[in-house]
């Protein structure tokens, strides 16, 4: 018996709420007959993009990762009932989908993004997104009850000889397995924890920063030959201001002037910590925002992925002969050791760079010789 199937992810326009947003439903259709199936999931009409049955943005979005997800799972069943000669029908596909099959990854894995993308950055999520692409790459059809030590074993080695990684993005696959597998066990999916007995990957963390040699050299490059010198300003703007500021780049990037309080500080949420920050402008810091002050827009810098800053910072370092892999992020390492190297007090320098954890500040303080040997010399008793 011949049956045809569609599934696809549709707004239902018909059921617009009173704040604008609409309800993403999965329509199924099994010869003809169709069933609409509730996602869970809401977005305004504006935002939809109808032809490719997605939100529009990237495809990678945590809400389109997971209308993908789910629309495959749908599908993949009927294609599995279909080979095995089961007639198709939607009270099949109905009971199927009622069944909030906790047990299945993929099911469990996107109900653990939904709530932990609450509380992370848009750059953590994709992380997250990433390592379910590759479990399931590693393991398709995998059942949360079949991760175990020897499960996450098979899978280090999966990572490391099956994709190019590095030491940091091999811990960091673990560590956000790690921390899904904690929900499984909160959610009494699973009992035991695998990592109790694995031995986590290093990971030694290069804390690169530019000397202050070289921070003038970029400082006083000249770009007038440069062929796209507005755009390499921009960047070299950018590097600076963080360079004096401490900020990460997702914070200069999304810097607002309603965040420059009577050009003396800054004041604003961090987007990766979300902590609220105050910090103290330099003059050189002043010196960069004044140039754009007279662009009158919302941000203070024009926009500029990290992949061009990076690109551009690359080229940068080529032309000033800084013979290092000069990346947006030495920028506020750059900061963290000015710092550390002039004996500011390390609880400041925690303030300053909002950390959390005071280790995470030590890796500067205890990194620079030239600070230490200075707070040795200036003791009279060893002298």
């Amino acid at each position: 018996m011949k049956q045809s199937y569609s599934v696809k992810a549709i707004l239902r326009t018909d059921k617009k709420r009173k704040d604008g947003l609409c309800p993403i439903h999965y329509r199924i259709t099994v010869d003809s007959k169709t069933v609409k199936l509730p996602s869970s999931e809401y977005e305004k009409e504006i935002n939809w993009n109808k032809k490719d049955s997605l939100v529009k943005g990237s495809r990678t979005s945590q809400i389109n990762c997971l209308l993908d997800s789910q629309v495959s799972l749908l599908k993949n069943y009927l294609r599995q009932q279909k080979s095995i000669g089961t007639i198709l029908t939607l009270d099949l596909v109905k009971s199927f989908y009622s069944k909030t099959d906790k047990n299945d990854f993929s099911i469990f894995y996107d109900e653990f993004c939904k709530s932990k993308f609450k509380e992370v950055s848009l750059g953590t999520q994709k992380h997250y997104l990433l390592l379910k692409k590759r479990i399931c790459q590693f393991k398709p059809n995998l059942k949360v009850q079949d991760i175990d030590l020897k499960f996450v074993e098979n899978l280090d080695v999966f990572l490391r000889n099956k994709s190019v990684i590095s030491d940091a993005g091999l811990f960091n696959r673990h560590k956000n397995f790690k921390t899904f597998i904690r929900f499984a066990i909160k959610k009494k999916v699973l009992e035991v924890n695998p990592y109790d007995d694995f031995k986590m990957p290093r990971c030694k963390q290069k804390f690169g920063h530019i000397t202050l040699e070289e921070l003038k050299i970029i400082k006083e490059l000249d770009l007038s030959e440069f062929k796209n010198k507005r755009g390499y300003s921009i960047t070299i703007d950018m590097f600076l201001f963080s360079c004096y500021t401490g900020l990460r780049c997702s914070d200069v990037q999304g810097l607002k002037w309603s965040n420059i309080i009577n050009m003396q500080h800054l004041s604003l949420e961090t987007q990766k910590t979300k902590k609220n920050v105050n910090l103290p402008l330099s003059k050189l810091a002043k010196l960069i925002l004044m140039k754009y002050k007279a662009n009158k827009t919302e941000k203070v810098f024009p926009f500029r992925t990290n992949e061009c800053l990076n690109r551009n910072l690359k080229i940068i370092a080529q032309m000033c002969e800084i013979d290092k892999v000069v990346t947006f992020h030495m920028a506020r390492h750059t900061f963290a050791t000015i710092l550390a190297n002039a004996n500011v007090n390390p609880f400041h320098i925690a303030q300053l760079m909002t950390h959390s954890n005071m280790k995470q500040t030590m890796t500067y303080v205890n990194s620079s010789v030239n600070a230490l040997g200075n707070s040795v010399k200036g003791i009279n008793a060893f002298n």
